[in-house]
């Protein structure tokens, strides 16, 4: 090997495979060329006008309303948007970071967009400008916070509510969650001490409660909506694929200075839940293999691959830098198909009902009491997870995206009492 190949090598490590923003950033912009790959300028533009101004109430599946091309494109802008806020903050990257991306770039399939994101960052910088700290402490609870985005699209929809007020009025929801989103997901975190890698979803659905609540008092009810895509299989598998593919040979390119084994990224037996921290890029090759086992799960299961069980998987493969591991995932998946089995038996449901599908994938926001507890807890914690997050949804009245992550939460504060409980027996016994 010549000098010149060294240096050459050496650069692209420094500029690029060092750089986990620019390494998502290639990524996202592929999304962007997919998108018009897959439809025509005018297709792209209509789609991104419907998604822009669709009132977003949990269930709305982009690709159902506005086609692939546009969903696509949507993505991949939101995902760009997301890097420039964190860059322009200077964040230094860590694993929660990946796990950021990958919700905001998986819930920009059903829910998310430029339009209804602006209003929330602003009320964070806004919160950050009023307690005087750096607006890089907030960044990313502002960012995760856009789980509540169907709280600034759905007033324009209400009939008897003037267009322009409603918009006005979503605006200014908006930004008040941007102010508060922070300073309450700290104090909601103590409800379930972390084990749910969700906490800004647990956050989001207790205001979702209370806001869904006040506008019931007031007369504002919002139609539940199942918009759902279908006949898509093949053209998100190979998505998902790519996606696979791509972090996989990033991280096993990327030279972090130390040896990983594959065993290690299996068992990921690290003492906190940010994997990125211990491993560096190595840690992409744990985010590949999640989203192969999530690509093998989908074709075992012949499930349907909608725009929310996508955007579930690009969660699960951001957050295998923080706190996700196939190892820790599978009780969590058996408990929830338990779950779903005695669904079938009871009610004669489908199996893998959309969405059951989704709250199975998003069920691994629970991974970490798997980690700590055992597998049969693990086992326990994903039952109860599918039993509340197909129920629970009626209660915000949809205005919560991260819905699974208000169920994890629920789930993680009615366990650890009752866990410390028997492990402070088993103590005693021995």
């Amino acid at each position: 090997m010549t000098d010149a190949t060294i240096t050459n090598h050496s650069w692209i490590q420094e500029k690029f495979l060092r750089k986990p923003y620019r390494v998502h950033a290639l990524l996202f912009v592929f999304y962007i060329a997919y998108g018009f790959i897959v439809a025509s300028p005018q297709e792209v533009f209509d789609g991104m006008m419907v998604i822009l101004f669709a009132p977003n109430i949990l269930v709305t599946d982009y690709i159902y309303i506005a086609g692939l091309g546009a969903t696509f494109v949507n993505v991949g802008i939101m995902g760009l948007l997301a890097i420039a806020v964190l860059s322009a903050t200077r964040h230094r990257p860590f694993g929660l970071d990946m796990g950021v991306l990958g919700l905001v770039t998986g819930f920009a399939f059903f829910g998310k967009n430029p339009l209804n994101m602006l209003p929330i960052l602003i009320g964070a910088y806004l919160y950050s400008r009023v307690v005087r700290r750096p607006f890089e402490e907030n960044v990313v609870p502002a960012l995760l916070g856009n789980a509540l985005a169907p709280a600034v699209s759905a007033l324009a929809h209400v009939y008897y509510i003037p267009t322009s007020l409603g918009i006005a009025l979503g605006a200014f929801v908006g930004i008040f969650i941007g102010f508060t989103i922070s300073p309450l997901a700290a104090w909601m975190r103590r409800a379930h001490d972390g084990y749910n890698l969700y906490n800004i979803g647990f956050t989001a659905g207790i205001f979702a409660l209370s806001l869904m609540a006040l506008y019931r008092n007031l007369g504002i009810e919002f139609e539940p909506r199942a918009l759902w895509s279908s006949g898509n299989n093949n053209a998100l598998m190979i998505y998902l694929a790519i996606i696979s593919i791509y972090f996989t040979v990033i991280g096993l390119v990327t030279d972090v200075g130390k040896k990983v084994t594959l065993k290690e990224l299996i068992l990921l037996k690290t003492e906190d839940f940010d994997y990125f921290k211990w491993y560096r890029e190595k840690s992409y090759i744990a985010m590949g293999i999640l989203g192969f086992a999530c690509l093998a799960f989908m074709a075992a299961v012949r499930a349907e691959y909608t725009g929310l069980a996508i955007g579930a998987i690009l969660s699960i493969i951001g957050f295998g830098a923080f706190g996700k591991s196939l190892l820790h995932a599978i009780p969590i998946i058996i408990g929830t198909l338990l779950a779903d089995f005695a669904n079938v038996i009871s009610f004669g449901t489908d199996m893998f009902a959309n969405g059951n599908l989704v709250a199975i994938l998003f069920s691994t926001c629970l991974t970490p009491i798997s980690k700590t507890f055992g597998w049969k807890w693990g086992i326990v914690a994903g039952f109860m997870h599918l039993s509340l997050a197909t129920n629970i949804s009626m209660f915000h009245g949809g205005m919560n995206l991260y819905n699974n992550g208000l169920a994890g939460g629920f789930v993680a504060m009615i366990l650890l009492p009752i866990i410390k409980v028997f492990q402070r027996k088993k103590e005693e016994a021995v």
